[in-house]
């Protein structure tokens, strides 16, 4: 009986023990807590009265411990764990596996494991993370602004953080000594005290040394304290006219890119043209209309465009037209290449903080990013706007001019003993043959140019090792007469040019004499000269066309040798006008080609790798090339010489021509499979053929002489001075384009598919 009473009195106890733990915790978490911490944020943030009660008592600066909660960075090969003024130093997961480093964390004074983590840059410095803490508290996925200020530029800062009204890391930089310090800090107080925004949204990190512009430095200590996933690096002295924070982050797919870690979010960067347009920041454009419409008036350009290769990339014609909404990947990169982007915190490489000083500090910490596998997409809605302020151009000029070097191009040109018949006295200009005043109005004021003068191959890659007179070269210009001197520029010869160089343009619309793979694997850019040549080939085309469906070949030798026209002749013979031209590759030449024969007219059919968006109405589209050859009278080449096009014409293909049809090649000899063409015409298959080019030239199969019925030329497409003038100036100018604004717009297409170069 005495069980049940007892019982009750059990239970009684665990529910009087219960509401009593109840009430405490509900007391703590109602009342006490947020008193503790709201008399924390009084007694420690920069605008109470505490805070600058003690400033003006004390005012040397003492570090805000509230940097010290626990948090951890990824340091290879070690992890750094802030934790009450020391640091923690753990050997990697890695090493611990091989039996290497230390199981038990290494106590270490903060002060020297902050020294340790910037080790490459100048040093000693002393840096203070966190010497201000942002109040607010930030997403995970939210972009921290990572940027440098020093004390002249707060005011521009404070426009950035009002506008932002986001997650911003600075790093600070002051010099190392007392009245320095003390002025810089005095300042940094003052922007504190009188901005709001600027005590719930800025980390402050304190840099504390006698260098100046350790620029990567800076960046990454800004970056290592940044509070969030994702960053942007930016200047200080942008202007923030769209919200692409808010648009990347309602877009799941922007958000899954980022937090793969793969991509590179550009923000466009504009300024105005004059300097006085750019001191308000207030009128500046919030929308893209307006900002194309500024451009359009000349008002507005791109950001930098004196030096075009810095922000060229990102491609402005296309960001000009682009649909809204439109997300664009940077197709064209250049190593110079210094665009403001958001991207991953953890993965992408860090700056190299041995760039000091102005020039390159920036575009080498992205080109890195870059090469390690980073892409780069722009964001075609949005982007930022330069404020004007006048740059320490002393300082900026002193140090550009310890820097900077005219580039070197060399010419590879005509061997200079065949240009005697030219009666050109300057061989040197000579190699050029038609374009020599060409060189200097395009190169003279941008680069140093020098002209071949070695003797042999061996010779040639002798020069470019160090210390060779070709060593430095940048640009190399390259027609197919050196040819003679150096051979082919094949892969013995591109892996033995010396690092500096960055730009092959080659003299012709083939570029099948240099090796396009090994210039990729080099990241030495390749350019041809298409469109130069398209008339001059067309019209060869035009002719070989009319010779052998006429016969006209046969009529002259016969003229010749004094005798008049041959018996049974028209019986051979066909008229143009009607007939059905294929062609093979409608690219430039095809199509100035498929122009031509309008005159007659002929029917003109085509297959491409795909379908010619902008083709005329004239040209059809067959998709199965077998199709189209069944219907071709004259079947025309215009395709590359290739791996995977060697050979193409075969046995095959031309056996599926209708009988008596004719084949024209002013492509290239290769793309013909000889021996099964020579079958077809010994057999009756071809009735002719019109040969421009041929597999081994100058070397001509001899077999090829027997037959009458054919017409053959050596390789006479270009042989005129006005198309040979064109493609020489325009190798040129692919050349000066690479110099002033970072991209010749003739990059071959194996380097424009390349989605990464192996450098």
């Amino acid at each position: 009986m005495l069980l049940f009473p007892r019982l009750s009195q059990i239970l009684q106890f665990l529910l009087i023990f219960y509401v009593s733990i109840a009430v405490l915790y509900t007391t703590n978490y109602l009342l006490v807590s947020p008193l503790r911490v709201g008399l924390s944020i009084l007694v420690n943030h920069p605008m109470s009265p505490f805070s600058l009660w003690a400033f003006f008592i004390n005012p040397s600066p003492k570090k805000d411990k509230r940097h010290t909660e626990a948090r951890s960075y990824n340091l290879d090969p070690r992890f750094l764990q802030f934790s009450g003024g020391d640091t923690e130093w753990k050997s990697s997961t890695v090493a611990l596996e091989h039996g290497l480093g230390h199981a038990e964390p290494i106590l270490v004074e903060e002060e020297l494991s902050l020294s340790k983590a910037f080790s490459t840059s100048m040093r000693p410095s002393k840096v203070i993370p966190y010497f201000y803490r942002a109040a607010g508290r930030f997403d995970q996925d939210d972009i921290t602004i990572t940027t440098l200020v020093t004390s002249s530029r707060f005011q521009a800062f404070s426009r950035l953080v009002e506008r932002y009204q986001g997650p911003i890391s600075v790093t600070i930089h002051v010099g190392n000594t007392t009245t320095e310090i003390r002025n810089l800090l005095k300042s940094l107080r003052v922007l504190y005290t009188t901005s709001r925004s600027m005590a719930i949204y800025v980390d402050v990190h304190l840099v504390i040394d006698s260098f100046d512009r350790q620029f990567n430095t800076w960046r990454n200590i800004a970056r290592l304290f940044a509070r969030t996933d994702y960053i942007m690096m930016l200047d200080v002295d942008f202007f923030i006219c769209t919200d692409f924070r808010t648009a990347m982050r309602k877009s799941w797919h922007i958000m899954s890119q980022l937090r793969e870690g793969n991509t590179a979010f550009v923000i466009p960067a504009f300024e105005y043209i004059k300097y006085a347009d750019g001191v308000d920041h207030s009128g500046f454009p919030k929308d893209k209309r307006t900002l194309l419409g500024l451009i359009k008036s000349k008002r507005l350009g791109m950001f930098h465009a004196s030096w075009a290769p810095g922000h060229n990339s990102t491609d402005y014609k296309r960001y000009y037209a682009a649909p809204p909404g439109d997300v664009y990947e940077v197709t064209q990169y250049h190593s110079a290449y210094e665009p403001y982007v958001v991207f991953k915190k953890d993965g992408p490489p860090w700056c190299d903080d041995r760039f000091i000083g102005y020039g390159g500090n920036k575009a080498a910490c992205l080109f890195e990013m870059y090469i390690s596998g980073i892409s780069y997409f722009v964001l075609a809605d949005h982007f930022i706007i330069h404020q004007s302020h006048r740059y320490e151009e002393a300082a900026r000029r002193n140090e550009e001019s310890n820097i900077t070097m005219v580039p070197k191009v060399l010419i590879c040109g005509e061997d200079a003993s065949d240009l005697s018949s030219l009666r050109i006295t300057d061989l040197s200009q000579g190699r050029m043959v038609w374009a020599h005043d060409d060189v200097q109005r395009l190169l003279g004021d941008i680069t140093e140019v020098v002209y071949l003068d070695s003797k042999n191959r061996s010779e040639f890659l002798a020069a470019f090792q160090p210390g060779g007179k070709y060593s430095d070269v940048v640009g190399i210009y390259r027609e197919n007469g050196s040819a003679d001197i150096l051979g082919v520029f094949d892969k013995e010869i591109i892996n033995g040019l010396s690092p500096s160089v960055k730009w092959i343009a080659h003299n012709g619309a083939g570029y099948d004499p240099v090796d396009v793979h090994a210039c990729i694997a080099r990241g030495i850019y390749l350019s041809n000269t298409p469109g130069a040549v398209d008339d001059a080939t067309a019209t060869t085309a035009l002719y070989l066309l009319i010779s052998t469906l006429r016969q006209y070949s046969i009529a002259e030798r016969s003229l010749r040798a004094l005798k008049w026209k041959p018996a049974g002749l028209s019986a051979k013979t066909h008229d143009i006008t009607g007939r059905t031209l294929a062609i093979l590759g409608l690219g430039g030449i095809g199509l100035r080609f498929a122009e031509l024969v309008q005159a007659f007219p002929m029917r003109v059919i085509y297959h491409s790798r795909r379908k010619v968006e902008d083709a005329p109405s004239y040209c059809e589209y067959f998709e199965n090339v077998e199709e189209m050859l069944a219907q071709a009278d004259v079947l025309s080449l215009h395709v590359p010489l290739r791996a995977e096009t060697v050979g193409l014409m075969g046995e095959k293909w031309i056996r599926a021509l209708k009988p008596g049809a004719i084949i024209i090649n002013t492509a290239r000899g290769k793309v013909i499979d000889e021996e099964a063409m020579i079958r077809a015409l010994e057999d009756g298959h071809l009735s002719s053929v019109g040969l421009d080019v041929f597999p081994n030239e100058p070397e001509i199969n001899p077999r090829l002489l027997e037959f009458p019925n054919i017409t053959l030329l050596p390789h006479m497409g270009t042989e005129n001075q006005d198309s040979q003038r064109k493609m020489e100036v325009r190798a040129l100018q692919n050349l000066r384009d690479y110099f002033t604004v970072g991209m010749g717009k003739d990059l071959v297409i194996e380097w424009r598919n390349a989605k990464k170069p192996h450098l």
